[in-house]
């Protein structure tokens, strides 16, 4: 009798061990009064390259990290119906991923202080767009690191109009990939886009 309850105890463990991966923990916000349902093309949000990692990406930068995520973002998008477009897109997507700021050597280098020093800048690419009336707007660095951040921005007036984030304990200078793990975080998050009035939490 106590070896099944101890079973029992096991499978409840395993599960709910298995649910939080599934569902890691997420928060939304958007500027209201905009109507996302009137966008229906997308691309990625072009980042500055800073001079001192001019030519190129910064060592900790993981291109198979970065194809991933943004194959991850795509797909969910075009479920929506919001399609890649190159020439001229309803709204531009930029990820970032919060990072041990501690660990990073940033003597020299330079960056916006509303958005913050997060993965992006780290592998050489800043993030200029404006939070400029987000409610609960916080830079990369308050998160807690390993979060994953998307953002929706709008390409004429460079303005950020939706971000949803989840903490994933993600670590973006691992060698080994979870690309199941990358694909169920990045669906949570842009589970809640476009975002209904009683979304913002």
């Amino acid at each position: 009798m106590k070896v099944s309850h101890l079973y029992t105890i096991l499978l409840l463990l395993f599960t709910l061990a298995g649910c939080a991966r599934i569902a890691p923990e997420t928060s939304y916000s958007y500027i209201p009064n905009v109507n996302f349902r009137e966008y229906s093309s997308f691309d990625w949000y072009k980042a500055e390259v800073p001079k001192p990692i001019a030519g190129g990406a910064g060592t900790q930068f993981n291109l198979l990290l970065d194809q991933n995520i943004k194959e991850a973002i795509a797909s969910e998008l075009v479920k929506e119906g919001v399609r890649p477009e190159l020439d001229d897109p309803d709204i531009v997507v930029a990820y970032d991923i919060a990072v041990d700021t501690s660990l990073v050597e940033n003597a020299g280098y330079s960056f916006p202080s509303s958005m913050g020093y997060g993965y992006s800048y780290w592998y050489g690419y800043r993030h200029r767009y404006s939070p400029e009336g987000m409610p609960n707007f916080r830079p990369i660095q308050a998160y807690p690191p390993g979060t994953v951040v998307v953002d929706i921005i709008n390409p004429r007036t460079n303005q950020l109009l939706w971000r949803g984030a989840a903490f994933a304990n993600f670590d973006p200078t691992s060698l080994e990939l979870d690309e199941e793990r990358i694909s169920l975080v990045v669906a949570e998050i842009m589970s809640q886009f476009p975002p209904t009035p009683d979304i913002t939490r």
